[in-house]
């Protein structure tokens, strides 16, 4: 009788240590390399250490036997390096993008009839820029039967809509170009490309910088200034009209 009692007793008591052990595992996280590389991946595609990656991270350092400080200085020096290569890259591709767009612009002008007299860049440094900057990309010339007609083009291009809506400029650009157009006297457009490629777009658009008060308009409003994006650029001097 005694035996059997004792024997009870052990596998009860076995049984409690088995489930405070289930338990105790599972308070305590895997602390496998991988599971480790894991959580230094995670917070590297996230591109922040959050407080909750940080806990997590010193945990299975510590259960790893990795000193945890040095860890961490670097995995946060690894980030800031991390989010300034992204944001390089972000605005190389969108000046990329604005160059392909203006080669697209210049090789609808026939070079038999205008003249390319300046290609504006926007090189800056310290709120330092040429004056030229703040003009538009292209600055042409037609030559027409003995005369020369004097046109400027900003070009924007955009991959998507926002809605209904086409933004092709900034209020404070859009002023400094009417005011461009209004001191010079040189007729200003904006050559708008929308949606495909840069240099493929889908839809292609030239807006008088009159034409109007925001730069920002509903499509239906810039039908009247679509362009087949596969023809060149026709500059109707008489009537000031690039079409």
């Amino acid at each position: 009788m005694m035996k059997k009692m004792l024997g009870f007793f052990l596998i009860i008591g076995g049984g409690i240590m088995l489930t405070a052990g289930i338990l105790m595992v599972a308070q305590v996280p895997k602390a496998s390399g991988q599971n480790l590389e894991d959580a230094i991946a995670l917070a590297m595609v996230d591109g922040q250490l959050t407080p909750k990656e940080e806990s997590m991270i010193r945990e299975l350092a510590k259960h790893q036997g990795v000193e945890v400080d040095p860890l961490i200085e670097k995995l946060r020096a690894d980030l800031a390096t991390s989010s300034e290569e992204s944001e390089t890259t972000l605005v190389d591709i969108q000046q990329k993008a604005g160059l392909d767009f203006e080669k697209y612009v210049v090789k609808k002008f026939d070079k038999e009839y205008f003249t390319l007299k300046q290609w504006a860049g926007d090189k800056y440094t310290e709120g330092r820029y040429a004056e030229t900057t703040q003009q538009p990309d292209l600055q042409l010339e037609l030559r027409l039967k003995g005369n020369s007609y004097a046109l400027a083009v900003e070009c924007k291009w955009r991959k998507q809509t926002e809605g209904d809506f086409i933004r092709f400029a900034k209020d404070e650009q859009w002023k400094r170009y009417q005011e461009f157009q209004d001191t010079s006297g040189t007729p200003t457009f904006i050559a708008l490309g929308v949606g495909g490629l840069p240099y493929s777009p889908d839809a292609l658009y030239v807006i008088p910088v009159e034409a109007f008060r925001k730069p920002i308009q509903h499509k239906a409003n810039l039908q009247k200034y679509w362009k087949s994006p596969e023809s060149n650029f026709f500059f109707d001097a008489e009537k000031v009209v690039l079409r």
